[in-house]
């Protein structure tokens, strides 16, 4: 799903275009200490899984609905042309992420993405830093 969510940010986000990375990317950038670098990047994370009440099927059926969560880590500096784009219009271009993952499934998911939060995240050296929580309703099923 986190791929999916990555070719649909870079083909939707002008700004976002070969700059979306995933979470072994954002774990390099962690383990390397340094803030990434050029303008605007993001990065696609699993969120939390949440349980919500089971069915009681029989018939060696377990479903459950689930809603699965997924974080946009995006991290803007105005060290080139689209990071100066981004920040000059930073409620759009946050709209934008939004608008390209909200109503969307990248499969079979029973329901699609919904914003569940957005929110600055601590930064520094002049790096502003946004995390956009998306959720989406799916099914657990297991043949019992």
């Amino acid at each position: 799903m986190l791929a999916d969510i990555k070719t649909r940010l870079e083909a939707r986000v002008v700004e976002l275009d070969g700059r979306v990375g995933l979470a072994s990317d954002f774990a390099s950038v962690l383990r390397g200490g340094t803030a990434p670098r050029g303008g605007v990047n993001a990065y696609i994370l699993p969120g939390t899984t949440t349980g919500l009440p089971a069915a009681t099927l029989g018939a060696g059926l377990f479903i459950q609905p689930v809603r699965r969560g997924v974080s946009i880590a995006t991290f803007l500096q105005s060290t080139d042309p689209r990071g100066q784009r981004a920040l000059d219009r930073l409620d759009d271009f946050l709209a934008d992420i939004q608008q390209a993952i909200c109503g969307w499934a990248p499969g079979d998911e029973v329901g699609v993405f919904e914003l569940a939060v957005e929110r600055p995240a601590p930064t520094q050296n002049g790096l502003m830093a946004f995390v956009t929580e998306f959720r989406i309703t799916d099914q657990l099923r297991i043949t019992t």
